[in-house]
């Protein structure tokens, strides 16, 4: 019996027709179906970790966390920091913007010009027809010539400090290439110790003569070369990074050899990629600055510092020069201060990550320098008085 039904159920199979699988969406709807019955669900497993604080007191905590870090800044010590790098700052914006001034009047006398300087800008005394592309590359080019000059002058005491010695290693061992030259460099270098050796045993070693204390500059001077550098890095690449926006300074030598927008970008951006490199190089004085005030520079004070000695001034002294513009603004000048900000954009990435700095155990207390304030005080007002009235440089007679 059984046999015969599956015979004849097999007749069946083969003469019926084919049952067909229903289409893919269907048995997909039909699998989840199926799987959700079972209480399987599409949502992510997440890890299992400990309950914590809510997000807003964990952001109130990171604040008053950094507000206790960083309220130093307005304690006296702080103050008196910002204080005096704030003097270093206007005083060296100001003779750096009076000699570029007087510069720029010279070369135009010379290319036959009549100028008054003025606080804010040169008057020249000519009609814009009748500037020639000599007069234009050399009246603002030799200024901007000028402040790279006296950048690379203020920036020789930093630079023999710099930690150069590997490269000058690196470059001196490239006498000593082949393993031979190895060898025979250690063979001498062993010899004269052994000869150095020899004489001291038998004391006839030349006397060790004693070196001679070279006189160094105080981080005074120093602190106030390192703002003329910033000053004059500042003038001569903002005539190139504001050339895209208005022609002054350098941008007019730009406009003058080239007088197309593309080439205003390109200059631009290389300026600002000038800014930051120089900046990133020489943000590191402002933080060795700090044996002016400190005995020890780690990560708990090392950020406040560099608020109080560079970002202050900065935000003051920008803030200074703005207000003596009244009632006359020049957005070429305010934008020249603003181009420094370029220079200090490192400073606080490299005080993070800066390594702790260890200067001496004697005991220092922050004071004002009354003197550098009373010379600053008479140097700012006499060249504020000139400039207000106007100093005129007149053509040369024919």
């Amino acid at each position: 019996m059984k046999q015969e039904f599956r015979r004849i159920r097999d007749e069946h199979r083969s003469t019926g027709s084919k049952r067909r699988r229903p289409p893919w969406p269907v048995r997909l709807r039909h699998w989840y179906r199926k799987q959700k019955e079972k209480g399987f669900g599409l949502r992510r497993k997440r890890p299992s970790r400990s309950h914590g604080p809510p997000l807003s007191a964990r952001l109130k905590y990171f604040y008053n966390l950094k507000r206790e870090k960083y309220s130093v800044v307005f304690s006296r010590r702080y103050l008196v920091i910002a204080l005096n790098s704030t003097v270093l700052f206007l005083v060296s914006f100001f003779l750096v913007h009076f000699l570029t001034h007087l510069v720029t009047g010279v070369a135009a006398r010379f290319c036959g010009i009549s100028t008054t300087l003025n606080y804010t800008f040169v008057d020249f005394h000519i009609r814009y027809w009748n500037w020639t592309d000599e007069m234009v590359i050399t009246v603002f080019s030799i200024p901007a010539i000028f402040a790279a000059i006296l950048a690379i002058l203020a920036s020789l005491p930093f630079v023999k400090h710099m930690r150069m010695s590997d490269v000058v290693r690196w470059v001196k061992g490239l006498r000593y290439i082949t393993k031979k030259q190895r060898y025979k460099r250690k063979r001498i270098h062993r010899r004269g110790e052994l000869e150095l050796q020899v004489q001291r045993l038998n004391k006839t070693a030349p006397p060790v003569e004693k070196p001679k204390r070279k006189k160094r500059l105080s981080w005074r001077i120093k602190l106030f070369l390192l703002w003329t550098l910033y000053h004059s890095t500042g003038y001569f690449f903002s005539g190139m990074l504001y050339s895209f926006l208005f022609h002054r300074r350098f941008g007019y030598v730009i406009w003058y050899a080239f007088n197309a927008y593309p080439f205003d970008l390109l200059f631009s951006f290389a300026a600002f990629l000038s800014l930051v490199i120089i900046g990133y190089f020489f943000s590191a004085q402002f933080l060795y600055s700090g044996r002016m005030y400190f005995n020890n520079l780690t990560s708990s004070n090392r950020m406040p510092f560099a608020i109080s000695q560079a970002i202050f001034p900065f935000i003051i002294g920008t803030m200074v020069t703005m207000i003596l513009q009244i009632p006359v603004f020049d957005p070429s000048l305010i934008l020249l201060n603003f181009s420094i900000f370029f220079l200090l954009l490192p400073l606080p990435s490299r005080a993070v990550r800066f390594e702790s700095l260890h200067f001496d155990s004697r005991e220092k207390k922050p004071v004002i320098y009354w003197r550098w304030l009373a010379w600053s005080a008479i140097i700012i007002v006499s060249i504020i008085i000139a400039l207000k009235i106007g100093i005129s440089i007149s053509q040369p007679a024919q």
